[in-house]
């Protein structure tokens, strides 16, 4: 019998291999596909953040930044004595209208008790801040320039996190897990992103198809933030000399990951020209499409010990946050396995029990 076996070598399960063998745990990692062509974290922005409504959210968000500080010395291995994420830390800007502005209001009390960091400024006031953003219709606006958000580069946390718990003896194998029953284990963590329903049937977490189109403009601004504007779900960020947008436009059932191209000129082009009019110069370079392992209950993540079963813990279902989320929760796991209860972030909230009594705790901050 294995000791912990892990289905999905993403960057959940990479995250929580790392913890659960550092702490001298026998883990076993199963990947179907160990290029990760489909999976949700290479396809991502790479963004890091805290500002979430939920407190929880905040905290991971939070650890997410000292954990990517500290892996050049905590994740460092005989082969790489120089990891690195490539961290940028420009920030994140989140625009909001009078219709979320409340609810923004809100989420900012949380942000204070977390002690987040983060600074507001009135719609009327951001131009004084972000001189190339038009304010038309925005009523509020959160954003950090202290270096406390950003993004990084997936593959390099992803690879960083794999090496260092195959330096602590995890192994990493390619196998399909069709049904839990395959598994003799003491301890199974199903972290299958996307797939976790083909394992579990009473969890509601799909793949939800996101499109992120690589644009070209005359005027480059390199220190901009990672933009989300919740006036029309269109995001992004600087990339290189280009920059990265991402549709608000997602799909259920997606039989491929083609970009859908339609997306840019009927919204993600004219919300962009609209926020910042320089961009109406934009040319479109390129763009591909991943998924969310998205939660149809409430956008939230689900972890925690499945109560139908003796000894399977599961963790998915974090809707575009597997990346930024995944320290945390592979450290939360960890902690819950093998001690039995979290001891430093409680996301007792996340648990599996309020999904199968379908009982929404909503994160309205998707990007």
């Amino acid at each position: 019998m294995d000791d912990v076996v892990i289905v999905g070598g993403g960057i959940i399960g990479a995250a929580t291999a790392y913890f659960l063998s550092k702490e001298g745990r026998k883990v076993k990692v199963v990947e179907r596909d160990p290029t990760y062509k489909k999976a949700s974290f290479p396809l991502s922005l790479g963004g890091f953040r805290r500002q979430f409504f939920q407190k929880e959210n905040i905290h991971l968000g939070k650890f997410a930044r000292e954990f990517i500080i500290n892996l050049p010395e905590t994740l460092k291995t005989e082969k790489n004595p120089n990891p690195t994420a490539s961290m940028v830390p420009n920030g994140y800007l989140l625009l909001f209208g009078p219709e979320h502005a409340e609810e923004q209001y809100k989420a900012l009390k949380n942000h204070a008790e977390c002690e987040a960091g983060t600074k507001n400024v009135k719609g009327s006031e951001i131009s004084k801040i972000f001189p190339y953003i038009n304010n038309e219709g925005i009523e509020t606006a959160t954003y950090t320039d202290t270096k406390i958000e950003g993004w990084i580069d997936p593959y390099l946390l992803h690879n960083a996190l794999k090496n260092k718990a195959i330096e602590f003896g995890a192994e990493f194998i390619k196998g399909d897990i069709k049904s839990l029953k395959e598994i003799n284990a003491s301890t199974i963590v199903s972290a299958a992103g996307c797939w976790t329903n083909e394992l579990l049937n009473d969890i509601p977490v799909f793949p939800q198809k996101h499109t992120v189109f690589r644009v070209k403009c005359p005027k480059h601004y390199p220190d901009m933030p990672l933009t989300g504007d919740l006036t029309t779900g269109v995001y992004w960020r600087p990339e290189g000399k280009e920059y990265l947008a991402g549709s608000p436009i997602s799909k259920w059932d997606a039989e491929d990951l083609e970009p859908e191209w339609n997306d840019f000129e009927e919204l993600v082009w004219p919300a962009l020209a609209k926020r910042i009019p320089e961009f109406e110069q934009l040319k479109l370079t390129g763009g591909w499409a991943g998924y969310y392992d998205c939660n149809k209950l409430d956008n939230n993540a689900v972890v925690g010990k499945h109560p139908s079963y003796k000894n399977v813990y599961l963790a998915t279902g974090f809707t575009g946050r597997g990346l930024m989320q995944a320290p945390g929760i592979g450290r939360a796991l960890t902690e819950l396995i093998t001690t039995g209860s979290y001891q430093t972030i409680d996301i007792s909230c996340f648990a599996v029990e309020r999904v199968l009594k379908k009982e929404q705790r909503l994160e309205p901050y998707v990007l």
